[in-house]
């Protein structure tokens, strides 16, 4: 049984943006890792594309939302100085590959993605060993295969040798 999981993909031209992975994957295959604000700063204008939003918006949307891997929720970020390091990763050739508009005492635009897209990924699974293998895998085997024996003719040959020796100390003795 695989499981399968839903990965968001915002496909522009020449490239892709898989927020989850915070990867912007080229369409020449090259990848180019996201830091989370990045990420996450550009999910959102991703996430609102065609649409003119206040800075207080990117930013609400940004960063309020509750990131379990961060210590504490009161930093403070400046969207100029993310915005410089995001449009650094998205230049290639001279040329924006996701273009942010900047809209002048007001906020942000990004153009509407190709299509906005939502895979279904299922991860490799490794096959389940057979219970057969396992019992072998933890068989103890005291012996080595080319002496075959019986655990009870051992036992009763030990009780045997060990009576014996018993008797004849006793026998001894008197």
């Amino acid at each position: 049984m695989t499981t399968k999981t839903a990965i968001k993909c915002y496909r522009f031209e020449g490239i892709d943006f898989i927020p989850e992975d915070r990867l912007l994957r080229w369409h020449d295959n090259q990848q180019t890792l996201l830091t989370n604000d990045e990420s996450r700063f550009l999910a959102s204008l991703c996430h609102l594309a065609g649409e003119v939003v206040s800075i207080e918006s990117v930013y609400r949307y940004t960063f309020t939302y509750p990131n379990a891997y961060e210590d504490s929720g009161d930093h403070h970020y400046d969207l100029n100085i993310l915005l410089l390091s995001l449009s650094k990763k998205l230049l290639r050739n001279g040329k924006m590959a996701i273009p942010i508009y900047i809209i002048p005492s007001y906020g942000f635009r990004v153009s509407l993605p190709n299509t906005a897209a939502v895979r279904n990924e299922a991860p490799a699974l490794k096959k389940a060993p057979s219970w057969s293998n396992i019992a072998k895998k933890h068989t103890i085997k005291p012996f080595p295969l080319g002496i075959k024996t019986n655990y009870a003719t051992i036992c009763t040959l030990i009780i045997i040798t060990f009576t014996l020796l018993l008797g004849g100390y006793i026998l001894t003795i008197q």
